[in-house]
């Protein structure tokens, strides 16, 4: 169950759901970091800078076909250093799952279930992601190729067709150019292209590992094209003065629909069904990878019931943990850290490969 294999297209569909997932999320402290409408700058920094990374991680995930990057790092680093590095993917998965559970159960709270205790939705979507991850990643791959199809694709209509009277010169001006801003909110941007990281576990679970490696550099180009035009229309629906204050933008432009012969009365639950499908999915994806980190890092091969670990943690960190438009002021630190991180750490394993072969390479001489 835990052995099948999936296609390099289903992998691109699980990377852009989860990253879109994040962008989503992150998208009020973009929004608030970034004096004027440049923060599509930002977007294309932090594009760039993973596309360059992406050529020589890409080589060594060619290499270690069969690995995760838990399992390549106790193969390139001393077994202390890939145990924490091991034991820092299972708490940042676990704890990135947990923020964004809780934000999707008070989102439900808030549209649906007025009256309802905010733990039993955390609970419902637990068992609901239990269920789905324990079936393996075949099962999960094919969700989020059905997702992309019938959920995701016309959430991102609904919100295009939301901004049919816009201000686009709220786009302008472009100069002076904040360049502060866009460089401070760079780390934000990077950790919104999330499915970088779940790359480093999901490559070695797709059958073409050759044409994985195009897929992995469209992923990062697709995910740009979405973050800058999700940031360009809520910028053209609300300016940037009232964008700021956007607690869930996504939401808020739906509030405010009038699309010519759309026959729904209450747009925004009808884009808020596709988000829970699109934000379902995708707890189920990092569920599914934190499962397998969780396999390499304590070497075991019953990594299918580790979901069962997995369902307290949850339920306890979501519990804990604030909605993330209360962490938005505290959040800079963590930020930068894991973004580091997230960014550093694949790239490091790509160089020691790489000096590992060198060497290799100048003995063979010899």
């Amino acid at each position: 169950m835990f052995d099948e294999s999936i296609t390099p297209y289903q992998n691109l569909a699980m990377l852009i759901l989860v990253s879109f997932a994040f962008q989503s999320m992150l998208m009020p402290l973009l929004l608030s970091e970034v004096d004027g409408p440049v923060g599509w700058m930002t977007v294309i920094i932090a594009a760039f800078i993973l596309y360059i990374a992406i050529r020589p991680i890409n080589k060594m995930l060619l290499k270690y076909r069969e690995d995760t990057l838990v399992g390549i790092s106790d193969k390139l680093f001393p077994k202390f250093i890939s145990k924490i590095i091991g034991i820092y993917y299972i708490v940042m998965l676990l704890t990135a799952n947990s923020i964004l559970m809780k934000d999707f159960a008070e989102q439900i709270k808030l549209m649906m279930l007025f009256k309802t205790p905010l733990s039993s939705i955390i609970i419902v979507i637990l068992l609901t992601a239990s269920y789905a991850t324990k079936k393996g990643i075949k099962t999960i791959a094919n969700i989020a190729s059905v997702t992309l199809l019938t959920a995701f694709i016309p959430y991102l209509l609904l919100i295009i067709f939301s901004t049919y009277y816009a201000d686009y010169s709220n786009l302008f001006p472009v100069y002076p150019i904040d360049v502060n801003g866009v460089l401070k909110s760079v780390p934000g941007a990077v950790l919104g292209f999330f499915g970088f990281s779940i790359l480093m576990f999901s490559n070695c679970k797709v059958d073409t590992k050759e044409k994985n490696t195009i897929i992995n550099k469209k992923f990062i180009v697709i995910s740009m094209f979405l973050y800058i035009a999700s940031y360009v229309l809520i910028i053209v629906k609300f300016g940037i003065k009232e964008s700021v204050h956007l607690v869930w933008p996504f939401l808020s432009v739906m509030k405010f629909v009038n699309i010519p012969g759309f026959f729904f009365e209450s747009t925004e639950i009808v884009g808020l069904c596709f988000q829970f499908i699109v934000t379902s999915s995708c707890i189920c994806i990092i569920a599914y990878f934190t499962n397998l980190a969780m396999q390499e890092a304590f070497k075991t091969r019953e990594n299918g019931y580790f979901i069962y670990i997995q369902l307290p943690i949850l339920f306890v960190l979501s519990a804990l943990l604030p909605g993330m438009y209360m962490m938005f002021p505290y959040i800079q630190w963590p930020l930068l850290i894991s973004s580091g991180l997230n960014f550093l750490i694949p790239l490091a394993a790509a160089l020691a490969d790489k000096k590992l072969r060198n060497s290799g390479n100048s003995g063979n001489g010899q």
